[in-house]
Protein backbone atom coordinates (compact mmCIF):
# COMPACT_ATOMS: atom_id res chain seq x y z
CA UNK A 1 0.00 0.00 0.00
CA UNK A 2 1.67 3.41 -0.90
CA UNK A 3 0.36 6.99 0.14
CA UNK A 4 -2.73 6.98 -1.98
CA UNK A 5 -3.97 4.12 -0.47
CA UNK A 6 -3.57 4.98 2.69
CA UNK A 7 -5.45 8.51 1.92
CA UNK A 8 -8.23 6.69 0.19
CA UNK A 9 -8.47 4.19 3.32
CA UNK A 10 -8.86 7.67 5.00
CA UNK A 11 -11.47 9.40 3.27
CA UNK A 12 -13.64 6.27 3.29
CA UNK A 13 -13.60 5.52 6.75
CA UNK A 14 -14.68 9.14 7.40
CA UNK A 15 -17.26 8.95 4.99
CA UNK A 16 -17.64 5.90 3.34
CA UNK A 17 -20.63 7.16 1.01
CA UNK A 18 -18.98 10.00 -0.23
CA UNK A 19 -18.25 9.98 -4.87
CA UNK A 20 -15.00 8.36 -5.85
CA UNK A 21 -14.93 11.74 -8.21
CA UNK A 22 -14.49 13.34 -4.47
CA UNK A 23 -11.81 11.30 -3.12
CA UNK A 24 -10.13 11.56 -6.32
CA UNK A 25 -9.89 15.61 -6.27
CA UNK A 26 -8.89 15.00 -2.49
CA UNK A 27 -6.02 12.65 -3.59
CA UNK A 28 -5.11 13.99 -6.30
CA UNK A 29 -5.72 11.16 -9.06
CA UNK A 30 -7.83 10.72 -11.59
CA UNK A 31 -11.75 8.87 -10.38
CA UNK A 32 -10.74 5.60 -12.60
CA UNK A 33 -7.75 5.45 -11.18
CA UNK A 34 -9.31 5.58 -7.08
CA UNK A 35 -12.01 3.31 -8.40
CA UNK A 36 -9.50 0.53 -9.68
CA UNK A 37 -7.35 1.45 -6.58
CA UNK A 38 -10.56 0.56 -4.56
CA UNK A 39 -11.61 -2.26 -5.93
CA UNK A 40 -7.75 -3.53 -5.84
CA UNK A 41 -7.98 -3.33 -1.98
CA UNK A 42 -11.39 -4.94 -1.92
CA UNK A 43 -10.01 -8.02 -3.82
CA UNK A 44 -7.14 -8.18 -1.25
CA UNK A 45 -9.46 -8.06 1.71
CA UNK A 46 -7.73 -4.58 3.02
CA UNK A 47 -11.31 -3.51 2.75
CA UNK A 48 -13.84 -6.25 3.79
CA UNK A 49 -17.29 -4.40 4.28
CA UNK A 50 -18.87 -0.86 4.18
CA UNK A 51 -20.73 -0.05 7.34
CA UNK A 52 -22.91 3.01 9.30
CA UNK A 53 -22.57 4.71 12.33
CA UNK A 54 -25.75 5.17 14.02
CA UNK A 55 -26.33 8.25 15.28
CA UNK A 56 -29.11 10.09 17.59
CA UNK A 57 -32.03 7.96 18.76
CA UNK A 58 -31.17 5.06 17.24
CA UNK A 59 -27.81 4.81 18.60
CA UNK A 60 -28.81 5.80 22.13
CA UNK A 61 -31.48 2.57 21.44
CA UNK A 62 -28.54 -0.15 21.23
CA UNK A 63 -27.67 -2.54 23.86
CA UNK A 64 -23.78 -3.29 23.88
CA UNK A 65 -22.02 -6.50 25.28
CA UNK A 66 -18.60 -8.14 26.00
CA UNK A 67 -18.48 -11.82 25.71
CA UNK A 68 -15.59 -13.65 27.13
CA UNK A 69 -15.60 -17.29 26.08
CA UNK A 70 -13.60 -20.20 27.43
CA UNK A 71 -13.44 -23.80 25.41
CA UNK A 72 -12.31 -26.82 26.15
CA UNK A 73 -10.61 -27.87 23.30
CA UNK A 74 -10.20 -24.92 21.96
CA UNK A 75 -11.25 -24.91 18.05
CA UNK A 76 -10.24 -21.86 16.56
CA UNK A 77 -11.92 -22.53 12.95
CA UNK A 78 -15.21 -24.26 14.43
CA UNK A 79 -15.88 -21.05 16.26
CA UNK A 80 -14.95 -18.71 13.94
CA UNK A 81 -18.07 -20.11 11.46
CA UNK A 82 -20.38 -20.52 14.21
CA UNK A 83 -19.78 -16.57 14.88
CA UNK A 84 -20.76 -16.17 11.11
CA UNK A 85 -23.92 -16.65 11.89
CA UNK A 86 -24.29 -14.71 14.26
CA UNK A 87 -24.87 -10.89 13.36
CA UNK A 88 -25.06 -9.10 15.86
CA UNK A 89 -21.41 -9.77 16.72
CA UNK A 90 -19.50 -6.83 15.75
CA UNK A 91 -15.86 -8.34 16.66
CA UNK A 92 -13.94 -11.18 17.63
CA UNK A 93 -10.54 -11.31 18.86
CA UNK A 94 -8.68 -14.48 19.87
CA UNK A 95 -6.94 -14.13 22.66
CA UNK A 96 -4.16 -15.47 25.29
CA UNK A 97 -4.31 -16.09 28.64
CA UNK A 98 -7.59 -17.75 30.21
CA UNK A 99 -9.93 -16.26 27.88
CA UNK A 100 -10.12 -18.07 24.27
CA UNK A 101 -12.14 -15.43 22.56
CA UNK A 102 -13.74 -11.83 23.75
CA UNK A 103 -16.36 -11.09 21.61
CA UNK A 104 -18.01 -7.60 21.30
CA UNK A 105 -21.91 -7.60 20.34
CA UNK A 106 -24.48 -5.03 19.36
CA UNK A 107 -28.13 -5.65 19.84
CA UNK A 108 -31.35 -3.40 19.27
CA UNK A 109 -32.67 -4.56 22.28
CA UNK A 110 -32.16 -6.54 26.47
CA UNK A 111 -34.22 -9.32 24.71
CA UNK A 112 -32.39 -9.61 21.30
CA UNK A 113 -28.82 -9.63 23.46
CA UNK A 114 -30.49 -11.98 25.86
CA UNK A 115 -31.09 -14.50 22.65
CA UNK A 116 -27.89 -14.06 21.71
CA UNK A 117 -26.40 -14.98 24.79
CA UNK A 118 -28.49 -18.23 24.85
CA UNK A 119 -27.22 -19.00 21.18
CA UNK A 120 -23.45 -18.39 22.15
CA UNK A 121 -24.03 -21.09 25.15
CA UNK A 122 -25.19 -23.70 22.94
CA UNK A 123 -21.41 -23.78 21.06
CA UNK A 124 -19.76 -26.95 21.13
CA UNK A 125 -16.94 -27.55 24.21
CA UNK A 126 -17.98 -24.31 25.45
CA UNK A 127 -16.64 -24.71 28.96
CA UNK A 128 -17.48 -20.69 30.43
CA UNK A 129 -19.30 -17.62 29.29
CA UNK A 130 -18.61 -14.43 31.56
CA UNK A 131 -21.15 -11.35 29.81
CA UNK A 132 -20.53 -7.57 30.99
CA UNK A 133 -23.11 -5.07 29.16
CA UNK A 134 -21.82 -2.05 28.48
CA UNK A 135 -23.49 1.23 30.17
CA UNK A 136 -21.89 3.98 28.02
CA UNK A 137 -19.37 4.74 25.68
CA UNK A 138 -16.66 6.84 26.77
CA UNK A 139 -14.05 7.19 24.36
Amino acid sequence: MDKFDHAIIGLLKQNARQSVAAIGNAVGLSRTAVNERIRKLEDRGVIRSYTIELGGDLQAQKVCAYFELTFRPFDLQGVKQQFAQIPEICQAHALSGSTDVLLFVEAASMEQLTRVRQQLSELPDLEKIVTSTAFDQLV
